[in-house]
């Protein structure tokens, strides 16, 4: 049974896309199609956890300013959400999509966290998981005035309740997560920074202490390692669109799959085709934190899984 999923966004974000038909550097370009929302990278995972039949709660920090966009967004797309008033204001990151050319990202690093923002988090955190938690997702990059091994010590926080949680970090986050008790899921970059490039890296990661390594490797698929063994899976087809919130979703399917059981309860093989069918859902929706529900059900059942170990 799928229980409650609780994500964790220390730098949440205004998502904006822009669907252009050419995009000219240099020149003036107009925007016929503008989209805007509630994001974050666990803003993301939430969504795409209650399309796929969850329930999902979003724990953010937020700005001490009043209106609150960002409050505001999450409660148009009807999200439930715990918020930690601790940001002067929340970043904005823009996405430009054309036919021609994908997508370009442009993304603001974010305000820096007050004093208040530590505790506050971990506050908030610590009274859901008593709520009851069927897994945790920490995402996303973290502010300024937060140290980098506050995820770390949000798993360590979830470990004591017994609750499974996913790391997607990056840089300095990522290397103080990876001895924490976290599943990993870096991409292929994040990857190589950390440990190395392939599976064998993955292995590494997982001999020294972490449950599973779900490595992503975009259209080309995904390598989970655990200390059972170890698969790769690839899309069944290639998939063109928007990729910015493919991740995202792959936490998603993944974090639904931790949360009936535990890591040691996962279907590898199952799990990883629903990661990489999911993912490639995302890419097909022009804005992240959405899916494409009837082609994820279709490519759940042609993704190729082999075992490598």
């Amino acid at each position: 049974m799928t229980r409650r999923i609780l994500t964790v966004t220390l730098n949440p974000a205004i998502d904006v896309t822009y669907r252009v038909d050419v995009l000219r550097p240099g020149e003036t370009v107009r925007v016929p199609d503008v989209r805007s929302r509630a994001g974050g990278k666990g803003v993301n995972v939430a969504a795409v956890v209650r399309r796929l039949g969850g329930e999902s709660l979003v724990l953010a920090l937020t700005t001490t300013r009043t209106p609150d966009e960002f409050r505001d967004g999450l409660d148009g797309l009807g999200l439930a959400h715990r918020l930690v008033p601790a940001l002067p204001a929340v970043r904005r990151t823009v996405a430009v999509v054309t036919r021609a050319d994908g997508t370009t990202m442009l993304q603001e690093n974010g305000f820096p966290a007050g004093e208040t923002a530590e505790a506050g988090i971990f506050a908030a955190l610590r009274a859901e998981l008593s709520a009851g938690a069927g897994a945790v997702v920490i995402s996303g990059s973290v502010p300024e005035g937060l140290g980098a091994d506050v995820p770390a010590r949000l798993v360590r926080l979830c470990g004591r309740h017994d609750v499974p949680v996913i790391a997607d970090v990056s840089g300095a986050a990522l290397r103080e997560a990876a001895g924490s008790g976290a599943v990993l899921m870096p991409n292929e970059d994040e990857l190589k920074e950390l440990a190395g490039s392939g599976a064998e890296a993955c292995q590494d990661l997982v001999a020294a202490g972490a449950p599973a390594v779900v490595a992503t490797a975009g259209p080309d698929g995904a390598t989970a390692v655990t200390a059972r063994g170890a698969w790769r899976a690839r899309p069944a087809e290639v998939v063109t669109g928007n990729p910015a919130g493919a991740g995202d979703a792959a936490a998603a399917a993944l974090a639904v799959h931790l949360s009936a059981g535990g890591v040691s309860e996962v279907d590898w093989p199952v799990a990883l085709a629903d990661v990489v069918a999911t993912s490639a859902a995302a890419v097909l929706r022009p804005v992240a934190g959405e899916i494409d529900v009837a082609a994820r059900e279709r490519w759940i059942r042609a993704v190729e899984v082999e075992r490598i170990r």
